[in-house]
Protein backbone atom coordinates (compact mmCIF):
# COMPACT_ATOMS: atom_id res chain seq x y z
CA UNK A 1 0.00 0.00 0.00
CA UNK A 2 0.93 3.76 -0.65
CA UNK A 3 -0.51 7.14 0.09
CA UNK A 4 0.79 10.14 -1.20
CA UNK A 5 2.51 12.97 1.35
CA UNK A 6 3.39 16.62 0.72
CA UNK A 7 7.45 17.17 1.21
CA UNK A 8 6.90 18.81 4.59
CA UNK A 9 5.41 15.78 5.92
CA UNK A 10 8.29 13.48 5.00
CA UNK A 11 11.11 12.16 7.30
CA UNK A 12 14.11 10.19 6.66
CA UNK A 13 13.77 6.39 6.06
CA UNK A 14 10.42 7.13 4.34
CA UNK A 15 10.43 4.86 0.91
CA UNK A 16 9.12 5.88 -1.96
CA UNK A 17 6.30 3.61 -3.75
CA UNK A 18 6.67 5.51 -6.97
CA UNK A 19 9.18 6.69 -8.97
CA UNK A 20 9.36 10.58 -8.92
CA UNK A 21 9.29 12.46 -12.38
CA UNK A 22 10.67 15.86 -13.82
CA UNK A 23 8.51 17.96 -15.79
CA UNK A 24 10.14 15.98 -19.24
CA UNK A 25 9.50 13.03 -18.13
CA UNK A 26 12.84 12.05 -16.53
CA UNK A 27 13.35 9.83 -13.73
CA UNK A 28 14.87 12.02 -10.25
CA UNK A 29 14.35 9.20 -7.87
CA UNK A 30 13.49 5.69 -8.47
CA UNK A 31 10.84 3.96 -6.51
CA UNK A 32 12.19 1.76 -3.28
CA UNK A 33 14.48 4.39 -2.43
CA UNK A 34 14.98 5.11 1.02
CA UNK A 35 14.61 8.91 1.82
CA UNK A 36 17.59 10.40 3.42
CA UNK A 37 17.62 14.61 4.61
CA UNK A 38 19.49 15.00 1.37
CA UNK A 39 16.64 13.62 -1.10
CA UNK A 40 14.15 15.72 0.85
CA UNK A 41 16.18 19.12 0.04
CA UNK A 42 16.63 17.73 -3.41
CA UNK A 43 12.87 17.04 -4.01
CA UNK A 44 12.69 20.39 -2.21
CA UNK A 45 15.40 22.12 -4.93
CA UNK A 46 13.17 20.70 -8.12
CA UNK A 47 10.05 21.91 -6.87
CA UNK A 48 8.00 18.61 -5.89
CA UNK A 49 5.24 18.83 -3.96
CA UNK A 50 4.17 15.87 -3.16
CA UNK A 51 5.21 11.73 -3.44
CA UNK A 52 3.95 8.17 -2.74
CA UNK A 53 5.48 6.75 0.22
CA UNK A 54 5.04 3.24 1.15
CA UNK A 55 2.97 3.15 4.19
CA UNK A 56 3.27 -0.07 5.67
CA UNK A 57 6.83 0.08 7.10
CA UNK A 58 6.26 -0.18 11.07
CA UNK A 59 8.36 2.69 11.96
CA UNK A 60 10.48 5.13 10.43
CA UNK A 61 14.38 6.10 11.07
CA UNK A 62 14.83 9.51 12.81
CA UNK A 63 15.87 12.15 11.23
CA UNK A 64 19.85 13.11 11.41
CA UNK A 65 20.56 15.73 12.88
CA UNK A 66 22.34 17.86 11.21
CA UNK A 67 23.17 21.66 12.51
CA UNK A 68 25.53 24.24 12.50
CA UNK A 69 27.48 26.43 15.16
CA UNK A 70 30.21 28.66 15.27
CA UNK A 71 32.79 25.65 15.11
CA UNK A 72 30.99 24.06 11.69
CA UNK A 73 29.12 21.38 11.10
CA UNK A 74 28.09 19.35 14.11
CA UNK A 75 27.75 15.82 14.10
CA UNK A 76 24.42 13.78 14.05
CA UNK A 77 23.92 11.10 16.88
CA UNK A 78 23.90 8.52 13.95
CA UNK A 79 26.98 9.29 12.62
CA UNK A 80 28.81 9.14 15.82
CA UNK A 81 26.94 5.58 16.12
CA UNK A 82 28.80 4.57 13.23
CA UNK A 83 32.36 5.90 13.88
CA UNK A 84 32.36 4.18 17.59
CA UNK A 85 31.53 1.07 15.88
CA UNK A 86 33.71 1.59 12.95
CA UNK A 87 36.60 1.86 15.38
CA UNK A 88 35.65 -0.60 17.53
CA UNK A 89 35.52 -3.19 14.70
CA UNK A 90 39.12 -1.62 13.55
CA UNK A 91 40.55 -2.30 16.89
CA UNK A 92 39.65 -5.87 16.71
CA UNK A 93 40.79 -6.46 13.52
CA UNK A 94 43.98 -4.90 13.75
CA UNK A 95 44.61 -7.13 16.53
CA UNK A 96 43.50 -9.98 14.54
CA UNK A 97 45.97 -9.18 11.26
CA UNK A 98 49.21 -8.88 14.22
CA UNK A 99 48.54 -12.31 14.65
CA UNK A 100 48.76 -13.34 11.00
CA UNK A 101 51.74 -10.97 10.80
CA UNK A 102 53.37 -12.73 13.82
CA UNK A 103 52.26 -16.19 13.39
CA UNK A 104 51.00 -16.83 10.06
CA UNK A 105 47.80 -17.74 11.60
CA UNK A 106 44.33 -16.62 10.53
CA UNK A 107 41.79 -15.96 14.03
CA UNK A 108 38.67 -17.31 11.97
CA UNK A 109 36.30 -17.17 14.91
CA UNK A 110 37.39 -13.59 15.60
CA UNK A 111 37.23 -12.06 12.17
CA UNK A 112 33.59 -13.97 11.46
CA UNK A 113 32.60 -11.42 15.04
CA UNK A 114 33.90 -8.82 13.33
CA UNK A 115 32.10 -10.01 10.01
CA UNK A 116 28.56 -10.11 11.74
CA UNK A 117 29.55 -6.76 13.40
CA UNK A 118 29.58 -5.11 9.90
CA UNK A 119 26.48 -6.90 8.52
CA UNK A 120 24.52 -5.47 11.74
CA UNK A 121 25.61 -1.90 11.47
CA UNK A 122 24.94 -1.78 7.58
CA UNK A 123 21.85 -3.56 8.10
CA UNK A 124 19.95 -1.21 10.62
CA UNK A 125 21.65 2.12 9.48
CA UNK A 126 20.18 3.60 6.02
CA UNK A 127 22.71 6.45 6.15
CA UNK A 128 25.64 4.09 6.41
CA UNK A 129 26.91 5.04 2.64
CA UNK A 130 27.32 8.22 3.31
CA UNK A 131 29.05 7.90 6.90
CA UNK A 132 31.32 5.97 4.69
CA UNK A 133 31.76 8.53 2.59
CA UNK A 134 32.46 11.42 5.29
CA UNK A 135 35.14 9.28 7.29
CA UNK A 136 38.67 8.53 6.34
CA UNK A 137 39.67 6.27 8.32
CA UNK A 138 42.95 5.38 10.82
CA UNK A 139 45.71 5.84 8.12
CA UNK A 140 48.32 4.55 10.76
CA UNK A 141 47.12 0.70 9.75
CA UNK A 142 46.44 1.02 6.38
CA UNK A 143 45.75 -2.83 5.30
CA UNK A 144 43.33 -3.19 8.40
CA UNK A 145 41.83 0.09 7.29
CA UNK A 146 41.57 -0.91 3.48
CA UNK A 147 40.25 -4.65 4.31
CA UNK A 148 37.52 -2.74 6.82
CA UNK A 149 36.30 -0.30 4.05
CA UNK A 150 36.30 -3.05 1.27
CA UNK A 151 34.26 -5.48 3.65
CA UNK A 152 31.39 -2.44 5.00
CA UNK A 153 30.93 -1.38 0.88
CA UNK A 154 30.99 -5.48 -0.19
CA UNK A 155 28.19 -6.03 2.38
CA UNK A 156 26.28 -2.66 1.61
CA UNK A 157 26.07 -3.89 -2.29
CA UNK A 158 25.26 -7.66 -0.93
CA UNK A 159 22.17 -6.14 0.79
CA UNK A 160 21.13 -3.77 -1.83
CA UNK A 161 21.32 -6.94 -4.39
CA UNK A 162 18.79 -8.65 -1.77
CA UNK A 163 21.35 -11.50 -0.94
CA UNK A 164 20.50 -14.27 1.48
CA UNK A 165 21.57 -12.90 5.16
CA UNK A 166 24.27 -16.32 5.57
CA UNK A 167 25.60 -14.73 1.67
CA UNK A 168 25.89 -11.23 3.04
CA UNK A 169 28.12 -12.10 6.27
CA UNK A 170 30.09 -14.26 3.69
CA UNK A 171 31.40 -12.42 1.02
CA UNK A 172 32.01 -9.74 4.08
CA UNK A 173 34.01 -12.25 5.89
CA UNK A 174 35.64 -12.89 2.84
CA UNK A 175 36.27 -8.82 1.92
CA UNK A 176 37.50 -8.56 5.47
CA UNK A 177 40.29 -11.52 4.66
CA UNK A 178 41.18 -10.70 0.99
CA UNK A 179 44.37 -8.74 1.43
CA UNK A 180 45.88 -10.87 4.13
CA UNK A 181 48.66 -11.68 2.10
CA UNK A 182 49.74 -8.47 2.10
CA UNK A 183 50.72 -9.08 5.99
CA UNK A 184 53.07 -11.81 5.26
CA UNK A 185 54.70 -11.16 1.79
CA UNK A 186 58.54 -11.09 2.09
CA UNK A 187 61.25 -9.82 0.04
CA UNK A 188 61.08 -6.81 -2.64
CA UNK A 189 58.96 -9.00 -5.03
CA UNK A 190 55.53 -7.02 -6.35
CA UNK A 191 52.84 -7.27 -3.55
CA UNK A 192 50.43 -7.48 -6.93
CA UNK A 193 52.20 -10.71 -7.58
CA UNK A 194 52.92 -12.33 -4.49
CA UNK A 195 50.07 -11.58 -1.74
CA UNK A 196 47.64 -14.09 -3.30
CA UNK A 197 50.20 -17.04 -3.26
CA UNK A 198 50.98 -15.38 0.69
CA UNK A 199 46.89 -15.85 1.18
CA UNK A 200 46.57 -18.65 -0.35
CA UNK A 201 49.14 -20.20 1.87
CA UNK A 202 47.80 -18.74 4.65
CA UNK A 203 44.06 -19.99 3.81
CA UNK A 204 45.39 -23.65 3.25
CA UNK A 205 45.88 -24.02 6.94
CA UNK A 206 43.14 -21.87 8.60
CA UNK A 207 40.23 -24.01 10.18
CA UNK A 208 36.24 -22.77 9.53
CA UNK A 209 36.12 -21.18 6.64
CA UNK A 210 33.74 -21.93 3.47
CA UNK A 211 34.64 -22.71 0.11
CA UNK A 212 32.83 -20.03 -1.38
CA UNK A 213 34.31 -17.46 1.44
CA UNK A 214 38.03 -18.89 0.22
CA UNK A 215 37.06 -18.53 -3.50
CA UNK A 216 35.83 -15.39 -2.83
CA UNK A 217 39.16 -14.44 -1.72
CA UNK A 218 41.36 -15.93 -3.98
CA UNK A 219 39.50 -14.63 -7.08
CA UNK A 220 39.24 -10.82 -6.19
CA UNK A 221 41.78 -9.61 -8.53
CA UNK A 222 39.84 -11.88 -11.57
CA UNK A 223 38.11 -9.51 -14.46
CA UNK A 224 35.01 -10.70 -16.00
CA UNK A 225 37.17 -10.58 -19.77
CA UNK A 226 39.79 -12.59 -18.30
CA UNK A 227 42.41 -10.02 -17.69
CA UNK A 228 42.83 -10.67 -14.15
CA UNK A 229 45.05 -12.99 -12.12
CA UNK A 230 45.82 -15.55 -10.62
CA UNK A 231 44.56 -17.86 -13.19
CA UNK A 232 42.46 -15.12 -15.80
CA UNK A 233 39.35 -16.78 -15.18
CA UNK A 234 36.36 -15.08 -16.58
CA UNK A 235 32.76 -14.85 -16.48
CA UNK A 236 30.65 -17.56 -14.61
CA UNK A 237 34.14 -18.97 -13.29
CA UNK A 238 33.95 -16.14 -10.94
CA UNK A 239 32.54 -16.54 -7.84
CA UNK A 240 29.71 -13.89 -6.99
CA UNK A 241 31.41 -13.06 -3.94
CA UNK A 242 34.97 -12.10 -5.60
CA UNK A 243 32.52 -9.93 -7.84
CA UNK A 244 31.30 -7.87 -5.49
CA UNK A 245 34.58 -7.86 -3.56
CA UNK A 246 36.60 -6.77 -6.90
CA UNK A 247 33.92 -3.61 -7.17
CA UNK A 248 34.46 -2.61 -3.36
CA UNK A 249 38.06 -2.85 -3.31
CA UNK A 250 38.43 -1.25 -6.57
CA UNK A 251 36.49 1.22 -5.28
CA UNK A 252 37.77 1.90 -1.80
CA UNK A 253 41.16 2.18 -3.64
CA UNK A 254 41.10 4.91 -5.92
CA UNK A 255 38.64 7.34 -4.37
CA UNK A 256 40.44 7.77 -0.95
CA UNK A 257 43.25 9.58 -0.17
CA UNK A 258 45.37 9.97 3.06
CA UNK A 259 43.26 13.01 3.43
CA UNK A 260 40.39 13.10 1.40
CA UNK A 261 37.78 11.81 -0.42
CA UNK A 262 36.94 12.22 -3.89
CA UNK A 263 34.68 8.89 -5.46
CA UNK A 264 33.35 11.17 -8.73
CA UNK A 265 36.24 9.72 -11.32
CA UNK A 266 35.47 5.98 -9.99
CA UNK A 267 31.94 6.61 -10.98
CA UNK A 268 32.88 6.57 -14.94
CA UNK A 269 35.65 3.92 -14.69
CA UNK A 270 32.62 1.22 -13.60
CA UNK A 271 30.49 2.73 -15.56
CA UNK A 272 33.51 2.24 -18.84
CA UNK A 273 34.44 -1.29 -17.31
CA UNK A 274 31.21 -2.62 -16.08
CA UNK A 275 30.93 -4.98 -19.18
CA UNK A 276 34.47 -6.02 -19.42
CA UNK A 277 35.96 -6.23 -15.64
CA UNK A 278 33.37 -6.20 -13.54
CA UNK A 279 29.72 -7.94 -13.07
CA UNK A 280 27.53 -5.31 -14.45
CA UNK A 281 24.15 -5.89 -12.31
CA UNK A 282 26.95 -5.24 -9.35
CA UNK A 283 28.54 -2.25 -10.55
CA UNK A 284 24.83 -1.12 -11.98
CA UNK A 285 23.53 -1.53 -8.00
CA UNK A 286 26.36 0.03 -6.50
CA UNK A 287 26.71 3.21 -9.18
CA UNK A 288 22.63 3.79 -7.87
CA UNK A 289 23.70 3.83 -4.69
CA UNK A 290 26.05 5.77 -5.23
CA UNK A 291 24.43 8.57 -6.73
CA UNK A 292 20.84 8.82 -4.50
CA UNK A 293 23.79 9.58 -1.69
CA UNK A 294 26.23 11.55 -3.81
CA UNK A 295 22.85 13.91 -4.68
CA UNK A 296 22.86 17.29 -2.73
CA UNK A 297 26.28 16.11 -1.10
CA UNK A 298 28.58 19.00 -0.51
CA UNK A 299 31.44 19.55 -2.54
CA UNK A 300 34.50 21.45 -3.57
CA UNK A 301 35.53 22.80 -6.86
CA UNK A 302 39.06 23.02 -8.10
CA UNK A 303 38.27 26.88 -8.37
CA UNK A 304 37.99 26.66 -4.70
CA UNK A 305 34.33 27.17 -4.15
CA UNK A 306 32.14 24.87 -2.89
CA UNK A 307 28.87 23.54 -4.18
CA UNK A 308 26.07 20.74 -4.21
CA UNK A 309 25.37 18.20 -6.33
CA UNK A 310 21.99 18.69 -7.85
CA UNK A 311 21.76 16.07 -10.73
CA UNK A 312 24.21 13.73 -12.49
CA UNK A 313 24.92 13.52 -16.65
CA UNK A 314 24.28 10.12 -17.31
CA UNK A 315 26.65 10.34 -19.93
CA UNK A 316 29.53 11.74 -17.84
CA UNK A 317 28.89 11.00 -14.23
CA UNK A 318 32.19 12.49 -12.80
CA UNK A 319 30.99 15.58 -13.91
CA UNK A 320 27.41 16.19 -12.54
CA UNK A 321 25.52 19.57 -12.21
CA UNK A 322 26.10 21.75 -8.91
CA UNK A 323 24.77 25.09 -7.42
CA UNK A 324 26.99 26.99 -6.12
CA UNK A 325 27.19 29.04 -2.75
CA UNK A 326 26.30 32.07 -4.50
CA UNK A 327 23.00 30.15 -6.13
CA UNK A 328 25.01 29.48 -9.57
CA UNK A 329 24.02 26.61 -11.53
CA UNK A 330 27.27 24.96 -13.28
CA UNK A 331 26.93 21.89 -15.82
CA UNK A 332 30.61 20.53 -15.03
CA UNK A 333 30.03 18.27 -18.44
CA UNK A 334 30.40 21.39 -19.94
CA UNK A 335 33.47 23.05 -18.27
CA UNK A 336 36.77 22.53 -19.78
CA UNK A 337 38.70 23.12 -16.51
CA UNK A 338 36.83 22.85 -13.71
CA UNK A 339 35.78 20.04 -11.87
CA UNK A 340 35.09 18.14 -8.57
CA UNK A 341 38.62 18.22 -6.35
CA UNK A 342 37.24 16.08 -3.37
CA UNK A 343 34.03 15.19 -1.53
CA UNK A 344 33.29 17.63 2.08
CA UNK A 345 32.05 15.13 4.61
CA UNK A 346 28.81 15.49 5.15
CA UNK A 347 28.21 13.60 8.58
Amino acid sequence: MSKMMNLDELSPGAILADEVLSLNGQTLLKKGVTLTPRHITLLTTWNVQSVFIESDEPEEAPAAVDETSENGPQLSPAYMKFQLEFDSVQANLHQSFDIIRDNHIVPVSKIKEDAASIHGAVAKNFEVLNHLLSYVPDIANPITAHSLMTAYYADLIAQHMDWAPKDIEGVTLAALLHDIGSLTVKGNVSIQEAHIAETAGLLKVAKGLPLEVIMGIIQHREYLNGTGFPKRSQGEQIHPYARIIAVADKFHQMSYSRDSINPFPMLDVFKRDMYEKFDPAIVQTFLDCLKDTLTMNRVELTDGRQANIIFFNKNNLQMPVVKTDDNSIIDLGGQTRLRIARLIAHP
